[in-house]
């Protein structure tokens, strides 16, 4: 009997070791899959372009890896998008940087580099650098066109090739043209004393009730009580903020450049479409019709269409925002929306126009429209006419003595009308204002 009960034990301790050893074959090939997913996405390694694969030996010099490096050449010599700072050259200093599928670009916020030659470094998951740097050139005024390297999970750029790197960035995967977001906003930078938080929170709403999906936020100078609104946004993921240098090395508007060649990339591949606006300023489709809805239809009326412009109103803002919210008296005394009607006639056709782009399409990005176009792309311009949709600009009278120069131009565009922001959208834009305020404030 004693033997019986052995053998039949021997035979259940052979079986469970087999299905033991399955477990851990299965569990362990499961791992070994997932990391190897984990990897590609982590490296943004979508290392095959049309079936081939992406080289890791690099060329020394992007002008080899960079199909449309010679236009860059072409365009540098014209000083096409050269803005020039009023500031002695700043140190190199580093924003972001993203892998498309057959080249890298970096972005910076350094001024007087434009057309300055500079080194492309790479470097794995593990920051070690990867092969020797690639030569390239600071153009346009606050990018870097380098090769990509299929395993670099980090860059870094220096002004010589022997210079060691002292600052490297991570690496954002725009390599598959399939977009989170069908419309974004790319926010001008924020910078000066004056409180943003009643004008960003208006902005915000606004946009989310006209289809807008996410909203890139570019931050020079922010006070703390601001800084509260946009960490809450940023916690609900309905933004990102990418935060400048805090050093005053320039004049404050000399920023603006920065976030909308900064933002170009960074939309590209992430948002199908990409509206340029500042922070006091509501673009809207006007009728039955979102933004959104009007910008996917003209978008697409014909298939060389780049860009998408809006005339402008001007509504006078004669006081400046609150510090503090104390409630929903502060909104009745100073939401812009909803107090603000004194409007001017609208601005003529490129008059200080905005715009909305397809990124994949725009090679240089201006304020007010696109400077350079892909190789091989003739952008069409269509104006949004202005009972479609429009801008309306609220504009503060005081900064850059508008009230007493600018003022002039826009008066000899016609007579100012008492207008209201639309009744309809109000109603929910400031019941979505309010919430939101009292979320991060908690006052009422």
């Amino acid at each position: 009997m004693s033997c019986g009960r052995f053998a039949k034990k021997d035979k259940f301790s052979a079986f469970s070791w087999i299905f033991i050893s399955f477990g851990f074959i299965f569990f362990g090939t499961l791992l070994f899959v997932n990391y190897n997913s984990w990897s590609k996405e982590f490296y943004g390694m979508h290392a095959e372009i049309a079936g081939e694969t992406l080289s890791e030996e690099l060329p020394k010099h992007a002008k080899d890896c960079v199909s449309f490096f010679s236009q860059l050449n072409e365009s540098m010599v014209t000083k096409i998008g050269q803005r020039n700072c009023r500031k002695a050259l700043t140190n190199l200093t580093l924003i972001a940087a993203y892998a498309y599928s057959d080249y890298s670009v970096v972005t910076i916020d350094s001024c007087q580099w434009y057309g300055r030659k500079v080194y492309c470094h790479y470097f794995d998951a593990d920051w070690k650098e990867l092969g020797p740097p690639v030569e390239s050139v600071v153009f346009p005024e606050f990018a870097v066109h380098c090769c990509r390297h299929p395993r670099a999970a980090y860059m870094g750029l220096t002004e010589s090739e022997d210079e060691e790197v002292n600052f490297t960035v991570s690496i954002l995967d725009r390599t598959v043209d399939k977009p989170k977001y069908n419309l974004s906003v790319c926010l001008a930078p924020m910078y000066g004393n004056e409180s943003k938080w009643l004008l960003l929170a208006e902005l915000i709403e606004h946009y989310k009730l006209q289809g807008v999906q996410h909203v890139y936020l570019y931050v020079k100078d922010i006070d703390e009580y601001s800084r509260l609104l946009i960490d809450d946004y940023e916690r609900s993921g309905e933004v990102e903020v990418v935060y400048l240098k805090k050093e005053q090395d320039r004049y404050g508007w000399e920023w603006h450049m920065v976030g909308v060649e900064e933002c170009l990339h960074r939309s590209r591949h992430h948002s199908r479409y990409a509206i340029f606006t500042d922070i006091d300023e509501r673009i809207m489709a006007l009728g039955n019709q979102t933004l959104a809805e009007y910008t996917s239809k003209a978008m697409t009326e014909k298939t060389n269409i780049g860009m998408l412009q809006f005339r402008q109103t001007w509504v006078l803002r004669p006081k400046k925002p609150p510090n503090k919210y104390e409630g929903e008296v502060t909104l009745k005394k100073h939401l812009p929306t909803l107090i603000f009607h004194n409007t001017s006639a609208v601005g003529p056709r490129g008059h200080t126009v905005k715009c909305i782009i397809d990124p994949r399409r725009v090679l240089i990005m201006w304020i007010h429209y696109v400077l350079l176009y892909f190789p091989g792309y003739k952008g069409v311009t269509v104006s949004a006419p202005p009972d479609k949709a429009i801008i309306r600009h609220y504009r503060d009278l005081v900064d850059d003595n508008w009230g007493t120069t600018w003022i002039h131009e826009v008066e000899r565009f016609g007579n100012f009308t008492m207008t209201d922001y639309p009744p309809q959208l109000m109603v929910k834009l400031y019941r979505k204002v309010k919430e939101r305020l009292f979320r991060v404030y908690r006052r009422t």
